[in-house]
Parts: structure tokens; sequence; C-alpha cells
């Protein structure tokens, strides 16, 4: 990759999902636990994995499986090191130990999805308070980090810690009608993946982790430079938007077909619907849907890392005119996230801007 040197941007500088990568957290699943259960999960699960969930719930996660995940995460982070990309990974953490309040106890989960618990907006580092009571502490493997990029410069906004109490799990939601949240709008709670960054905009889904006083926290938070945009989704188990639209360049969106609802914001984009996964049916996946096949990332604006075996895929955006970095994934798609869930892009080369219809 050509063009201005590390020295020409802040330490922390990401502005969108598709400016050219310099550094990158990618993520470990080392020391890794099944989530202590809680009824908000219900919603955004795979059927089998709720009594998966109530049985096993702080026990480690399946042993060959998991270690075939780490595998994984170090051959992707081999990869973009190799293209000239700075990698830093996180800390080691027991996630089987036990930590709460005097309302709750819960064990932990893992530290493979940095995107959920924290984003980068500009030159600022974003703490989420999320609500999932077991991912409380799950920063805490990315604290060091954080203070690292904070002591040479870059920014960092941590959102209230949410109590996580009862009342925010009384929820709407009907299993029957599917409709509803599993959340309420008791305290601010968000997850970092259900946003978006174009420039200047981030979209937003309401999800069963994201809730209307989360986003409208993030929006005040960010002030006038940035603006949030909550659009709506077909997706009655929404948890993080990136596994139904995902920008690969301007102009460019890469969508869900059963889960994107059109929007005015994107009047002039290129829409290309993803092919089905190619995941079989009999591939254990504990937290989310086959649909993690889309959940690429980008490393410019032409260059896309793609799961090896999702040849529809890497058809389609070759055919689309981007170049594919095939790698293999497959084993870490289990535990809950794909290239995009399992980075956290710290530097990229881009100043911001406005990308979206209508946002001027």
């Amino acid at each position: 990759m050509s063009g201005p040197s590390e020295e020409d941007f802040p330490v922390v500088n990401s502005y969108t999902e598709w400016d050219p990568l310099e550094e990158v957290i990618v993520g470990s699943l080392a020391g890794g636990v099944f989530p202590t259960w809680q009824e908000s999960m219900g919603p955004t699960l795979p059927h089998d994995s709720v009594r998966i969930f109530k049985e096993r719930g702080g026990t480690p996660l399946p042993a060959e499986h998991a270690a075939a995940a780490e595998e994984e995460l170090d051959g992707f982070a081999a990869v973009l090191q190799e293209r000239g990309i700075t990698v830093v990974r996180p800390e080691p953490v027991d996630h089987a130990r036990t930590f709460g309040t005097p309302q709750w106890q819960s064990a932990g989960n893992s530290s493979g999805m940095p995107r959920d618990l924290l984003i980068v907006v500009g030159d600022t580092i974003v703490e989420t308070p999320m609500s999932w009571r077991c991912r409380k502490h799950e920063v805490d493997a990315f604290r060091g980090l954080i203070k690292s990029y904070f002591r040479r410069g870059g920014g960092w906004l941590a959102a209230p810690q949410p109590e996580l109490k009862d009342a925010l799990f009384d929820g709407d939601f009907d299993p029957a009608t599917e409709t509803g949240w599993a959340i309420t709008d008791f305290e601010p709670v968000f997850d970092a993946a259900d946003f978006m960054r174009f420039g200047d905009d981030l979209v937003v889904q309401r999800s069963h982790v994201t809730n209307e006083f989360g986003i409208e926290w993030m929006r005040r938070a960010l002030g006038s430079r940035f603006r949030v945009h909550e659009v709506p989704v077909n997706d009655p188990h929404a948890m993080h938007i990136d596994a139904t639209m995902v920008p690969l360049a301007p102009g460019k969106l890469l969508v869900n077909p059963d889960r994107y609802v059109p929007n005015p914001l994107f009047r002039d984009w290129e829409i290309l619907e993803a092919p089905k996964p190619a995941l079989g049916p009999d591939w254990p996946m504990y937290f989310c849907s086959p649909w993690l096949s889309m959940n690429v990332l980008s490393l410019d604006e032409k260059t896309v890392v793609v799961e090896r075996q999702e040849q529809p895929l890497l058809d389609a955006l070759t055919d689309w005119g981007f170049t594919c970095v095939p790698v293999d994934f497959r084993h870490v798609y289990s535990f809950g996230g794909s290239f995009h869930c399992a980075t956290l892009d710290v530097r990229r080369r881009g100043r911001g801007g406005t990308y979206l219809d209508g946002t001027v």
C-alpha cells in the first residue's frame, strides 16, 4: 500500500470501514467460556444455544474447536502483518472467573470480538456499555492497549457503566410474534457492533443489545462533528448491524437480502445482496447465524478479507471489482463473529467526510 506515512495521521484515526488499514486489534479466544445465561440473550441466539448456555454457562468453550479457532485468528493476524499492517492482540484473561454486584453474579465470555465492545470514531476510542452481564469486564483484556493509545495522544471516551439490574431486562419481546425488544430504556446500553461508520456519519440499528437511551447517549457524546442515523432493519433477532450491511468502499454497500431495508441514505449507492452463506447446517453456531459470511473486513477501497470457503461471496465481490483475500475462519464463526467482529481498526488513512445522501 502507498500513501501518507504513519506520522501523517494520529495514532488513533479511523473514520470509515474502508480507508486503507494501518493498525488493527485482532481478538483472541484463549480462556473463553460459554456466557452465563440471562433471559435477554434468548431472542438473539440460535435455538439450540439456549439450552447450551443454560447448562454450560461459565464453562470452557469446546477445547478442540476453540483451539482451531485460535489458530485461525493467529493466521489471520499473520496475513495482515504480511501486508504491512500493524497487529496488536489483547492480554490473556481467565473468563471463567466470576464477578458481579449486589444484584447479580456472572462469569465472563471471551476476548474474541473487540468490535462488539469498542469503536473508533475519528481520533477517539469509545468504550461501550454492554447489556450482557457476562461482558461487563470484557474490555479489561484491551485496557492496556487503550491506555497505551491514550498515552500516545489518542482519545478515550468511556460510556457510563451500566448497573444491569433486572429492570433493564423486563423487555416486551414476544417470542410468538417475534416483536418488541429484550431490553428496556432503564439506562443507556449499546454494543459497538450495532454502529457502522461512514466518515462524519454513523449508522446504527436498535437491537436486543442496543436501546434508544444508548443511541442518544452516543449521539450527544460525539457532539456536532458526527451525525448518528438510526435505520430500520428486518431482523427480529437483531444484534449487530455488521451481518445486515457492510460498506466496502464509497458508494458500495454489501447487504443481507433478508434483513436490509432500503433507505434514502443510500439512494445513490450501489447495493450488492450477499449470496447465501456456504456454511452447512451441521456446523456448530453457538452465538449467531451463518450470515457471518458477509462479516468481511476491508483493507482498503479495493481489497476485502473473506472466509476462504465462502466461494459464492468471493465470486460476487470479485465480479464487483474487489480483490479478495481468502482466509480460513470457519471455526471462529462458531463463537460469535467473523473478520469484522474479531477486529478493531485503530488506524486507517482517512480524514472523514460526507458519503451518505441527505446528510450535508
